[in-house]
């Protein structure tokens, strides 16, 4: 029985797991994640209309980050979704599967195409860190280190076929392994058992949620979301300003052509007794409310808290300094930094 679990904080070591990320490799199990097979004569041409990135274009072996918009432009679901020839596989936030899996399956009775949910059927093993690659190498005996992001190939591991797809996320290469849900221990095994010389080591949530703060992904629920445009959040490379209609697209499309969203997530250093919790407010020098903390955490690199917010457009000049208030209480001070908290 694997020691992995989606669910585990960390594995004893705090500090050894994050060293995991930033030097050798992390080995974090994702399953619960929402896995999704849409397939049919009308497939692309039907989630094309849907998301925010081109999948018309996509050729077998390809992939691309997407967002199922609202109306207004907003966040429902982000996806990775990947095109295997015989079928897409869209790979989804836990938080998002039943609703996502919801509003498509509405639609197959009027189109060419058929939506399974195939969540439970795939374990979901992400490698992120600067040896994922050579690990993979070296298990597969090919090369997987030039894959571009959201490349995805079939490979043997453990005797058993595993999809690879390049997915970076939390600053460092990674790769996403689509394993077979009965295959699992087994492959498990191998990647631990062959990875200690590449410094493999299972890692919890506690590590990745600082690597992923330090390089400025956003979290669904968390950092990403319903309250947000996709632009709002960052989440640039999932949008295509080419593809042609799509749910949302005249909002964002006027965002990006004629200006800039009102508020951008960005990248904070605190200074505080604690880590500031959400919603902490940010208040300029000029004493007004212009931002607000999604997410927070001590950094181990820079020994220091660290932030996520989302700050008002005229409030973006890296070094701009921030009050932390909650309520009338003051926390401490925030400086805005530019790119990514930790840059690799």
């Amino acid at each position: 029985m694997s020691i992995l679990s989606p669910n585990q904080n960390d594995y004893g070591d705090v500090r050894a797991e994050y060293e995991a990320i930033r030097h050798g490799i992390a080995v974090i199990d994702l399953s619960p994640a929402g896995k999704l097979r849409l397939s049919g004569k009308n497939a692309v041409q039907f989630l094309n209309g849907l998301v925010s990135n081109d999948v018309k274009s996509l050729q077998p072996g390809d992939g691309v980050l997407a967002a199922f918009p609202n109306l207004q432009g907003k966040l429902v679901a982000l996806a990775r979704i990947y095109n295997l020839e015989s079928f897409l596989l869209i790979e989804l936030d836990a938080i998002n599967r039943e609703k996502i899996l919801g509003n498509l399956s509405r639609f197959v009775p009027a189109g060419e195409f058929f939506i399974n949910d195939v969540s439970d059927q795939y374990a979901l093993i992400s490698l992120q860190g600067p040896r994922a690659g050579e690990l993979l190498g070296a298990l597969t005996a090919g090369s997987v280190s030039e894959m571009a992001s959201y490349k995805i190939s079939e490979k043997q591991i453990a005797q058993s076929s595993v999809f690879v797809a390049s997915h970076n996320r939390c600053g460092e290469t990674g790769f996403d392994l689509f394993i077979p849900s009965e295959a699992a221990p087994a492959v498990e095994e191998v990647i631990l058992s062959r990875g200690r010389e590449f410094g493999a080591r299972p890692v919890g949530q506690a590590a990745f949620e600082i690597a992923r703060i330090e390089a400025g992904i956003p979290r669904e629920g968390v950092d990403a979301g319903e309250d947000y445009i996709i632009l709002e959040s960052e989440l640039n490379d999932a949008v295509s300003y080419t593809k042609g209609c799509y749910l949302g697209q005249e909002v964002i499309a006027r965002i990006h052509w004629r200006g800039q969203p009102a508020k951008r997530l960005r990248g904070l250093l605190v200074d505080a007794e604690q880590a500031p919790q959400r919603g902490t407010q940010l208040y300029a020098e000029d004493g007004k409310k212009v931002g607000e903390i999604t997410s927070s955490v001590r950094s181990i690199a820079l020994d220091r808290f660290i932030a996520l917010a989302y700050l008002h457009r005229y409030y973006l000049n890296p070094g701009t300094q921030f009050t932390l208030k909650h309520g009338e209480t003051e926390l401490g001070r925030a400086e805005l930094v530019e790119g990514p908290l930790i840059k690799r």
